[in-house]
């Protein structure tokens, strides 16, 4: 039996290979849009409403899916446009070396890896796909997702996983690195595979440290649906085309291009049980200090 993948490629096959709910006013399709073609789910966090009165700043937060598809208009609006300087991948080794970023002159790239190998397959489900093999069973993409879904895969405790685990710590601590060391001139965009689950909890903290309210957190999060809507639809027609039921819809959609409020929402809900707050946890988990928040405001609000 050929290695069983871990989470990371499972989940970025199960993205790429299958094919926003209502939101405020300031976080909409139009407004926070990079206009790319050749990129999925590309926005930015610009213009969002923080503490005081002010404002993030515009063009400077770019968040999106991964770039390997990026058009040579795509690229020369990042560098010309946005004055891109950091380009940040949170995406493992197999989803990189499989569709690599491209390189962009005088952009700084970083591989930060949030998923933890040990987040991945079970014994128990390696077993399971390893007869069903024997038996000449032939693992399609709908058997594998419907096993490891089987194995407590893709639950909407998996944002919780991320930020509790130490690769997942120890990447977002280098993620606020970055912006701490981001040129005054210069733009960050930051990505995975569909830029909504490792990109959306790192949104969501940029957000938080900034002083943004849970509930514009929540809206930029939703706003994926709106970007992956023609995608989301795609998805469950080939689904119910493929013979899954009504029943599993919802679940096989969380491992694919939608997002659902209750994943984020928990993950809220945990650091502010165990830290008091999403800040707390900012501060108190990812190494990042007063100062340090205080320097990225100054940053990027205005």
């Amino acid at each position: 039996m050929k290695k069983m993948m871990k989470y990371s490629l499972i989940l970025a096959l199960c993205l790429s290979l299958l094919f926003c709910a209502v939101c405020k006013a300031e976080a909409s399709e139009n407004s926070q849009s990079l206009s790319l073609t050749g990129v999925g789910n590309a926005r930015e966090l610009g213009g969002y409403t923080a503490e005081d009165g002010k404002t993030v700043k515009r063009g400077v937060l770019l968040r999106t899916a991964k770039l390997v598809n990026a058009t040579e208009e795509d690229i020369a609006r990042l560098l010309s446009v946005y004055h891109l300087a950091v380009d940040v991948d949170f995406r493992g080794d197999n989803e990189v070396e499989r569709a690599p970023d491209p390189v962009m002159e005088g952009v700084e790239y970083l591989n930060i890896h949030i998923l933890d190998d040990s987040m991945g397959p079970s014994e128990e489900l390696e077993a399971e796909i390893a007869a069903l093999e024997a038996q000449g069973v032939e693992i399609d993409k709908i058997t594998e997702i419907r096993l490891f879904m089987k194995y407590g895969g893709f639950t909407d405790q998996m944002y919780v996983d991320f930020l509790s685990s130490d690769v997942g710590k120890a990447g977002y601590s280098r993620f606020f690195q970055a912006l701490l060391a981001l040129p005054e001139d210069g733009a960050i965009l930051f990505h995975c595979s569909q830029g909504k689950d490792r990109t959306g909890c790192g949104a969501m903290l940029i957000l938080f440290a900034l002083g943004v309210d849970e509930e514009t957190v929540m809206a930029d999060f939703m706003l994926t649906n709106e970007y992956n809507a023609a995608l989301i639809a795609e998805e469950r027609q080939y689904l119910i085309e493929n013979g899954v039921g009504e029943d599993e819809l919802e679940t096989f959609m969380k491992s694919m291009d939608q997002v659902f409020p209750a994943f984020m929402e928990n993950a809220i809900q945990w650091m502010t049980e165990a830290y008091g707050s999403p800040l707390g946890y900012i501060t108190g988990a990812l190494g990042v200090t007063d100062e340090d928040i205080q320097l990225l405001r100054d940053h990027f609000l205005e």
